[in-house]
């Protein structure tokens, strides 16, 4: 085996793929309710390659940990700035409470354990369950003028490393455990009256929308409807206000695109297109036999999402756009508005960078696309032009320092990024023809991006890891289970006697200001509904963010 140390000491790059290779396989491992996770995985691998003397540069850690900073703000940012309507400030100011607490009592129990810079650091990352916090703090650490500051920086991942555990299975046994205990209510009732509550909203706002799929259903015809133009046909199927349109004729073996004045001949096979919501509006009984026909069904057809920028659209209804605007065979199928689809109604107005989905014919739909504005077209391609200048400007931004006596308070590059990424995720999301980046690569700029950076750091760390651990691996667990308890109980009481959400809601709020996805898939297990995820979203948003900062906050308080 000495030659694959050797080559593994001689190109690290390839000691960097095998720890992730081997680390994405731990994390898969699961024990019960509990999964390792892949950081955690990712970690426990890279230290043990790094037994083995191999040294990665430090400039691979960084750029992949601002890849993936950049990739969890922009996946965040439509959210995080939705939460600042007026529904959802009071879950966000929840959130940046519990995160407060959560840095308090780090700091708290770090001084009183008699922590430095890199194991408070640690602890944080660990305890709250934000694996972000590692590079924040490390960056934080390697711009202070210290003698020991490799042994500070490698003390960050072993305090992970330690409190991680407990951070997850420990918030999560007190949520799911204590926390409906502490607030009076059987949670699964709760959650069942919670859903039916949404279940009526969700229902009463689209019960009017027009929104839907369109359908294609093919017909022979029948005696009754030979001699009649194809408006006759379509006026006569559905009532007004209902789009359902003869597209496509078969007659004699030859199919042909339909149009108004169309006269239809007995037997003639017809394909009509329309809302898959309104079937129950459309006499197809009445029409004839329905068939299916490949011949008549071979044609191309496109969904196709269209950014509206037209002037002469902005302000319009829905209604005046299909009455004037579309032509035969085109249907507006949905309507997503700041990158959420929205219900809608035919009074419903359009504003600027709205986007209408146009489903029809191919050559019908890109026809009136320069009419309502510019297509966002599906694509795996990234913008990296767009990902290169977020990132830049974002360390641009966190380069500069807060002087504080003789302590610099920044950003960080790593910070810079996070905010940047925020920005042009909410940008995208206004502006959606600018910016894509699609899920595969945000999953792999986040995933593997963090995953990444994690394995430099375990293999960087792994010859200070194991005496870190034998020296201060029973004070880490300990000062881990505190914060976690004090951060978890505070989220509970919080939410019961002060801002008094329902109790599904205080526990998912909970689990998301610490940022522990384990806890809220246990709360749903236990709860057998998802209704703990609607208090979850804005505060795991909130956080991504503030968790993220306090890396670099906890570093300047043991400075």
């Amino acid at each position: 085996m000495s030659w694959l140390v050797e080559i593994l000491q001689s190109y690290p790059e390839l000691a960097l793929f095998l720890t992730l290779a081997i680390g994405y396989a731990i994390g898969k491992i699961q024990i019960g309710s509990f999964k390792i996770g892949t950081v955690p995985g990712v970690l426990v691998t890279g230290v043990l390659v790094g037994q083995l003397g191999i040294t990665v540069d430090n400039t691979v850690k960084a750029v992949f940990f601002l890849l993936f900073l950049f990739a969890l703000g922009y996946n965040a940012g439509p959210q995080f700035f939705k939460g600042l309507k007026k529904e959802g400030i009071p879950q966000m100011i929840f959130a940046v409470i519990v995160c407060v607490i959560g840095l308090i009592s780090a700091i708290l129990v770090g001084k009183m354990m008699g922590f430095n810079a890199g194991q408070a650091g640690g602890l944080a990352a660990g305890a709250l369950t934000q694996s972000s916090v590692i590079g924040v703090a490390q960056d934080a650490i390697s711009k202070m003028d210290i003698s020991n500051q490799k042994q500070m920086m490698d003390f960050v991942p072993v305090g992970y490393a330690v409190t991680y555990i407990f951070g997850t299975l420990g918030c999560t046994f007190i949520l799911t455990t204590f926390g409906p205990k502490i607030l009076g209510v059987d949670l699964e009732k709760e959650c069942l009256e919670l859903d039916q509550q949404a279940k009526e909203s969700f229902e009463d706002e689209f019960v009017s929308s027009h929104a839907s799929d369109v359908l294609y259903r093919m017909y022979k015809v029948n005696d009754e409807y030979a001699g009649k133009t194809v408006s006759e046909i379509e006026a006569q199927l559905s009532q007004k206000n209902i789009r359902c349109f003869i597209v496509k004729i078969k007659r004699d073996n030859q199919v042909f695109k339909a149009n108004t004045s169309t006269l239809i001949h007995t037997n003639d096979c017809l394909a009509i297109a329309f809302k898959e919501k309104d079937v129950q509006h459309i006499k197809f009984l009445d029409l004839g036999e329905e068939i299916y026909d490949h011949q008549l069904v071979n044609f191309r057809t496109e969904s196709l999402d269209v950014c509206v920028k037209n002037q002469a659209i902005i302000g319009r209804s829905i209604q005046e756009i299909q009455d004037n605007d579309l032509t035969r065979g085109v249907i507006i199928s949905k309507l997503k508005r700041a990158g959420e689809e929205v219900a809608y109604t035919l009074e419903t107005k359009l504003d600027k960078h709205d986007v209408l989905t146009l489903a029809g014919p191919v050559d019908d739909v890109e026809g009136l696309v320069s009419r309502i504005g510019k297509p966002v077209r599906q694509s795996d391609e990234t913008d990296m032009t767009f990902v290169g200048l977020g990132i830049l400007f974002g360390g641009l931004i966190g380069v500069p320092s807060l002087m504080i006596g003789k302590i610099g308070i920044t950003l960080s590059t790593s910070g810079g990024a996070l905010i940047m990424g925020l920005i042009f995720g909410y940008l995208h999301s206004r502006r959606p023809t600018i910016g894509r980046i699609p899920s595969g690569a945000t999953w792999f700029l986040s995933n593997v991006g963090l995953a990444a950076f994690v394995a430099v750091v375990g293999i960087n760390a792994g010859p200070g890891f194991v005496d870190g651990l034998q020296s201060s691996g029973l004070s880490f667990f300990l000062a881990g289970m505190m914060v976690t308890a004090i951060s978890t109980f505070s989220g509970i009481f919080l939410g019961k006697y002060v801002f008094k959400f329902s109790a599904p809601v205080i526990l998912g709020a909970t689990a998301g200001a610490l940022t522990t996805t384990a806890a809220v898939g246990g709360l749903c297990e236990k709860a057998k509904s998802n209704a703990p995820v609607l208090g979850y979203t804005i505060p795991y948003t909130v956080g991504n963010i503030l968790l993220t900062v306090w890396g670099s906050l906890i570093v300047m308080f043991f400075s």
